[in-house]
This record gives C-alpha cells, sequence and structure tokens, in this order.
C-alpha cells in the first residue's frame, strides 16, 4: 500500500514534534510516559535551587523540582514543585523537605521521613526546612559578596586614578610621544614572538623538522637494539684482525720492499749506461740498425717469395715422374 506525499510528510512532521516535546522534557528531567506525582513545600531562601535538580531520599533520587516561583500573595516566600518519578515510594506525613548542598554547592532537596502514620496525597504540601551548613555558607556567601563589593568600589576608583595618571602621561592626542612609541614596540615585538611561537610549534611539531629527527634517530637506535649481536661480531673480528696486524712481520716485509726497489734501481742506472744486452739496446745505435737492416732483408725476401713462389716451392698434382735411363 502506497502512501501519497502529503501523509508521508505529515507522519515525519508528527514524528519530529513528538520527538522535540520528549527531548525537550527530557533535558529537563521529565518522562512524559512516566507517572508524575507533584508535591509542595516553601522556602525564605532557595540557595540556588533550580529546575531539574534532584529530590533525594537518603542519598538516592526519588524526584526533582519542577519548577520555582515565587508565593502569589506573600512573595517572601518562594514556592517549589517538586515531582516524584519513582512509583514504589509514597511519602509518609511528618516528612520534612531539607534544602541541602553538596561539596560542589549544587543545592537539592533532601526529604527526611517523618513517623506519622499515613502518606502524603498528591498536591500536598510538605514542611520545609534548610541545613543549617547551607544557611551558614548562604549568610557567608552574603558577606563575602558585600565584602567583595566594597572591594571592587576600591578597585574602580583606583583604575579611574590610573587611567587619569595614564592619560596625563601619553598628552591629549600626541601620537608621537615616548610611551606610544614604547607601546608599538611592544605589539611589535608580541607579534614577531607570535609568529616565532607558530615556526617552533612547526618545528617541535611531529611533521616538523625536530619531530622527523627524532624519529629518524629512534629507528637508529631502534635498528642498533636490533642488530646489537652482529654489531659485537663485527667490532670482536676487527680486533681480532687489528691483533694480527700487529702481530704480522711488517718491518721485514718493509724491509724486503726496500731492498727491491734498491736492486731495481741499480738494474736501471746499469741500462742508462749501456751495460748489458738491455743497455746495449738502448744505447748502442749498431743493435738498431742492424735489426733494422734484417727488416729490411725479411722483407725484400717476402716479397721475391710471393712474385717468385715457384723458386722457393715445387708442387706436383700426380706426384713426380722419374726421369729415364739413357
Amino acid at each position: 500500500m502506497k502512501y501519497s506525499r502529503e501523509v508521508r510528510t505529515g507522519f515525519i512532521a508528527i514524528a519530529t514534534i513528538f520527538a522535540f516535546v520528549w527531548g525537550y522534557n527530557f533535558l529537563k528531567g521529565n518522562d512524559i510516559f512516566s507517572k508524575q506525582r507533584v508535591y509542595y513545600t516553601a522556602y525564605t531562601n532557595v540557595g540556588g535551587l533550580t529546575t531539574s535538580n534532584a529530590v533525594t531520599v537518603n542519598g538516592f533520587k526519588v524526584g526533582l523540582v519542577k519548577d520555582v516561583y515565587f508565593e502569589p500573595v506573600n512573595r517572601e516566600y518562594l514556592i517549589v514543585e517538586f515531582m516524584l518519578t519513582a512509583d514504589s515510594y509514597e511519602i509518609p506525613k511528618g516528612t520534612k523537605a531539607v534544602l541541602v548542598a553538596d561539596l560542589l554547592g549544587t543545592t537539592s532537596i533532601n526529604l527526611v521521613t517523618g513517623k506519622e502514620e499515613g502518606f502524603y496525597n498528591e498536591g500536598d504540601t510538605l514542611t520545609s526546612d534548610i541545613e543549617e551548613g547551607l544557611m551558614a555558607g548562604i549568610t557567608d556567601l552574603s558577606s563575602s559578596l558585600a565584602t567583595t563589593k566594597v572591594k571592587a568600589d576600591r578597585l574602580f576608583e583606583s583604575l579611574d586614578s590610573l587611567v587619569g595618571d595614564i592619560r596625563d602621561v601619553l598628552g591629549p592626542g600626541d601620537r608621537n610621544s615616548s610611551v606610544n612609541k614604547a607601546i608599538t614596540d611592544l605589539a611589535a615585538t608580541m607579534d614577531n614572538l607570535k609568529k616565532a611561537s607558530g615556526k617552533i610549534d612547526g618545528i617541535l611539531s611531529d611533521d616538523g623538522k625536530l619531530g622527523k629527527i627524532l624519529a629518524d634517530v629512534e629507528g637508529f637506535t631502534k635498528t642498533l637494539d636490533e642488530n646489537k649481536d652482529e654489531i659485537d661480531n663485527l667490532l670482536n673480528n676487527l680486533s681480532s684482525f687489528s691483533d694480527t696486524l700487529a702481530a704480522a712481520e711488517l718491518a721485514s716485509t718493509i724491509n724486503n720492499a726496500n731492498k727491491t726497489f734498491a736492486e731495481l734501481a741499480e738494474a736501471m742506472e746499469k741500462i742508462n749506461n749501456g751495460e748489458g744486452t738491455i743497455g746495449k739496446l738502448f744505447k748502442d745505435d749498431s743493435v738498431y740498425d742492424n735489426l733494422e737492416a734484417a727488416t729490411r732483408d725479411l722483407d725484400s725476401l717476402f716479397v721475391d717469395i710471393k712474385a717468385n713462389p715457384n723458386r722457393y716451392v715445387h708442387v706436383s698434382v700426380f706426384g713426380r715422374k722419374e726421369k729415364k735411363k739413357k
């Protein structure tokens, strides 16, 4: 079954209104689905008691304050209208509605159970009372407020005098005075400090340079800790290698190398002096000339062999015939 758009819109509007009413009453502490039994009491001073404050019996919440207003005829009294939300609780006669305050200063009504027979009916008015500590606190608060007012008046007078002195120092409309310049410089300094603070915050943040450096250092430290055994082995190997180098006969090796270099220098000197076969090859030009002449003769021989191969090589396909005897 399909509903028209108007019907669905009406349903949504009704649901919205119902949710608003329920939420409003819920925030005020009223449960529209439970039975609400309303009772009354009166005080000369409610000590900050407001709507939705708790109504308790021996520390257990049985209701809440519904409304607080002045008594229509005798406006010296304040009427407190409270309701019980606990369905199973009945108020015995002789019960007093005592105004109390907790450690945080929140005021509430504590029902001190009476000893008389019977119970109060809905709409009855209970006898009221105020806790002694609360009355002393209200009196102290009033005294403190009066003292604070006197001190505030004195403070305002001092501020007025201070403003007058500052006005005398600054002078009327003198923007180039030393004080104005000092204030301007101070404002500029504060602005620079604010910018510097922002940059420092950026550096110190997790995504800043210092945060990245600390993250890298932390990662490096973690890597060192994970590879502690390998690093210990490497250091031990380096120590063993250095001990081996220290124990090696380096002096003997160096002496042998120096001796080899000396012999090589002596051989080079003999070659430069023309001594020996290699020396003569480098110093005697006739050896070079003979080698060059031999190379030319060998080259001429190869050219003649290439030009007249039959002179040097005899080739026969069927074999050589023997000459007949005459």
